[in-house]
C-alpha cells in the first residue's frame, strides 16, 4: 500500500492542478511542488496515467471498437452520443485534459535538477512514460502543444506544434531514455541511481525491462506511420533501420502491469478499471450493469447455431465486405462476458432491445455483462469468474492493472512482419509473422484463463480473416492480426483497436444502427477548456473535419 498512499498524499496536498499542460502546482497555499523529488512523483505519475487509460480511454475504445453495447433492459438509450458520432468539444474531453496532467508529472521528474545524479533511473522511466502518454494525444487529436507545454504559470497559452514534429520529439525522448539506461548499465552513475524499484509500480525498477518497453512503444509508433509517404515515410524507414543497428529490435517478453497496492480499503484505492466498469469498494455496482456484450462480439465468438441470424446474409460482418463471422466458439467468450444458457445475449449498438441471443431465446431479460475473468485476468485472486458481492466486499478491488500486455506486443510484431512483405523497412526487424501471431493468441488465452484447445490450429487452417496462414490473402491475414489483437486488448487497452481501425480499416467492425455517418471519426475535437483558455492557439476543428482525411487528421492518416 505504500505506493498508493504516496499517490493519495500527492492528491491531498494539491500536487495535481486543474490547469492544462500540467502545472502540478505550485500552489502557494500548499506544499511547493518544486521541493518534491522524483521519488515522490513517480508512483503518482504512473498510477494516475493508468487511471486515464483504464477509464475514459477504455470506455471510448470498448464502444468505438464495437465490443460493448448498452444494457437497454436497465437504461434508456445508453451511449447515444457514441452511436450517433455526436462529437463535440465536451465529448470525452477528459482524455486530453488528464493526459496532459499526467504527462506533466513525468515532466517534473525529467526537469528535476539532479545534481547528485541519484535519480537517473527515474528520469529514464519518466521519459518513456511521457512518450507512452503523449503518443495518444497525437493519435487522437493531431497537432497539440508540446514545445511550450508543461511550463506551468510560465506559459499558460502554449502554441500548437505539428503532430509529425511531436512524434519526432517523442522518438528523441526514447533515444535519451535508452542512452541513460545504457550509461547506468555501464556504471557511469553512483550506486544511488538505482533506487527506483521501491517507487516504480510498473516494472519495479528493472532497467532491462524498461528498455524493452521503450523499444515496443517505438515499434507501435512506427506502425502508426505505416501508411505515411514522403518525408514521414523516409523518417520511419530510417528509424526502423536504426532499431536494428542500435540493438533496439527486442521487445517486451512479459506484460507491463501496474500494482501500486490496489485494495478495497477506499474507493480511490480500488483498481480504477474495476471501479469504472464494475463495483465500488463495497461491491456495489458502479457501471457493471451499464455495459453489455454487443451483438457484434456475440456473433464473433459463437457458432452460427448459437445466434439468431435472421438470414444467412446477416452472417456477413459488414454487407459487401466479403468477411463473414467465424462460426467458431472462441474459448475466451465466457471469460469476457457472462454466459446465458451457454451463449451470449448481446445488444447490437443502437438497438432498443436485446436482439442477439441463442435461437429460441427472448428479447426480454438481461444481456450478458462482463465476466469476473474480464476484471481478474490470470485469475489473480483465485476467485475464478466469481463476481464480488456486497456480503464479501469487492474481492476484485486489488487485482493488478495492465498498461501493455505481452499479447499486444506480439501482435505489434506480427503486423510489422506482415507489412515487411510490401514495405521492406519493416522486414529489417527480422520478425516472423506466423510465430508472433501464434504467440499473441496463446498469450491472450492465458490472460483470460481460457483453454486454447484446437482453436489456434483451426483458425490458422480454416478461418481466413481470423487465423494467419501464408495461403491467405494479404488483407485476410491483416484482418486476422487486428481481430485477434482486438480480442486481446479489450480489458487492458481497448482504445488501441479504435486507433488501429482508423489507421488500417481492420478488423472489420459494423457501425451502430441508424448512425448518421458511415465511419467513426478519424480524430476527436479539442476540449472546450482549450477553446476557452487557449483560444488564440487552438486550431478550429469542425465536425466535417472529423470524418474526412484532411490537414486536421493525425499526420499518419494524411
Amino acid at each position: 500500500m505504500k505506493k498508493l498512499k504516496i499517490v493519495v498524499l500527492l492528491l491531498s496536498l494539491g500536487f495535481i492542478s486543474c490547469d492544462n499542460y500540467l502545472d502540478m502546482g505550485p500552489n502557494p497555499n500548499q506544499l511547493n511542488t518544486d521541493q518534491a523529488t522524483p521519488d515522490q512523483y513517480l508512483s503518482a505519475a504512473q498510477t494516475l496515467s493508468y487511471s486515464t487509460q483504464s477509464s475514459t480511454m477504455e470506455r471510448l475504445g470498448l464502444l468505438f471498437s464495437n465490443a460493448c453495447g448498452g444494457n437497454v433492459q436497465s437504461y434508456a438509450s445508453p451511449f447515444n452520443d457514441e452511436y450517433a458520432m455526436n462529437i463535440t468539444s465536451v465529448f470525452y474531453k477528459g482524455i486530453w485534459e488528464n493526459i496532459y496532467l499526467r504527462v506533466g508529472a513525468y515532466q517534473k521528474i525529467i526537469d528535476y535538477n539532479d545534481v547528485g545524479l541519484q535519480y537517473k533511473e527515474f528520469k529514464a522511466i519518466a521519459k518513456i512514460g511521457k512518450v507512452y502518454n503523449m503518443q495518444y494525444i497525437v493519435d487522437l487529436y493531431g497537432d497539440a502543444p508540446y514545445t511550450e507545454a508543461f511550463k506551468g504559470i510560465s506559459n499558460i497559452t502554449p502554441k500548437y506544434d505539428d503532430d509529425f514534429f511531436i512524434y519526432q520529439q517523442l522518438f528523441k525522448e526514447l533515444d535519451e531514455a535508452r542512452a541513460i539506461i545504457d550509461d547506468i548499465n555501464n556504471g557511469l552513475y553512483p550506486a544511488s541511481a538505482g533506487e527506483s524499484a521501491a517507487y516504480d509500480t510498473m516494472l519495479t525498477g528493472s532497467m532491462a525491462n524498461w528498455k524493452l518497453f521503450a523499444n515496443t512503444i517505438e515499434l507501435k509508433m512506427l506502425l502508426r506511420m505505416s501508411n505515411t509517404t514522403g518525408a514521414a515515410a523516409a523518417y520511419r524507414d530510417q528509424r526502423l533501420a536504426d532499431m536494428v543497428t542500435n540493438g533496439n529490435a527486442n521487445f517486451i517478453t512479459q506484460d507491463v502491469g501496474i500494482q501500486p497496492g490496489y485494495s478495497d480499503s477506499r474507493n480511490d484505492t480500488v483498481n480504477p478499471f474495476v471501479y469504472n466498469f464494475g463495483w465500488d469498494l463495497n461491491a456495489n455496482p458502479t457501471n457493471y450493469n451499464l455495459f453489455a456484450a454487443s451483438g457484434h462480439i456475440a456473433k464473433c465468438m459463437n457458432t452460427y447455431a448459437n445466434i439468431n441470424y435472421a438470414s444467412p446474409a446477416d452472417q456477413e460482418v459488414i454487407p459487401g465486405s466479403g468477411v463473414f463471422y467465424p462460426n467458431l466458439p472462441d474459448p475466451r467468450r465466457f471469460s469476457i462476458f457472462v454466459s446465458s444458457s451457454g451463449s451470449y445475449r448481446g445488444v447490437t449498438q443502437g438497438s432498443l432491445f436485446v436482439d442477439t441471443f441463442k435461437p429460441g431465446g427472448s428479447t426480454t431479460g438481461q444481456p450478458s455483462k462482463f465476466s469476473g475473468y474480464f476484471f481478474n485476468p490470470y485469475n489473480q485472486t483465485g476467485n475464478g469468474s466469481t463476481l464480488p458481492t456486497t456480503s464479501s466486499g469487492n474481492t476484485l478491488a486489488g487485482v493488478k492493472g495492465y498498461v501493455m500486455t505481452y499479447a499486444e506486443a506480439c501482435f505489434l510484431q506480427a503486423e510489422a512482419a506482415h507489412l515487411g512483405a510490401v514495405k521492406p523497412a519493416y522486414a529489417l526487424l527480422g520478425l516472423n509473422a506466423q510465430s508472433a501471431f501464434n504467440a499473441g493468441v496463446t498469450s491472450s488465452m492465458s490472460f483470460y484463463s481460457a483453454t486454447i484447445g484446437s482453436y489456434l490450429t483451426t483458425i490458422n487452417a480454416t478461418k481466413p480473416n481470423y487465423g494467419y496462414n501464408p495461403a491467405n490473402t494479404f488483407a485476410q491475414n491483416y484482418n486476422a492480426i487486428m481481430y485477434q489483437k482486438w480480442i486481446a486488448v479489450l480489458p487492458s487497452n481497448a482504445i488501441e483497436s479504435y486507433i488501429d481501425n482508423t489507421r488500417t480499416g481492420y478488423p472489420k467492425n459494423p457501425m451502430p444502427l441508424n448512425s448518421s455517418y458511415t465511419q467513426r471519426p478519424n480524430r476527436l475535437i479539442y476540449p472546450s477548456s482549450e477553446y476557452v483558455a487557449n483560444s488564440a492557439n487552438v486550431p478550429n476543428v469542425t465536425v466535417n473535419d472529423l470524418f474526412n482525411v484532411n490537414s486536421k487528421s493525425p499526420f499518419w492518416l494524411q
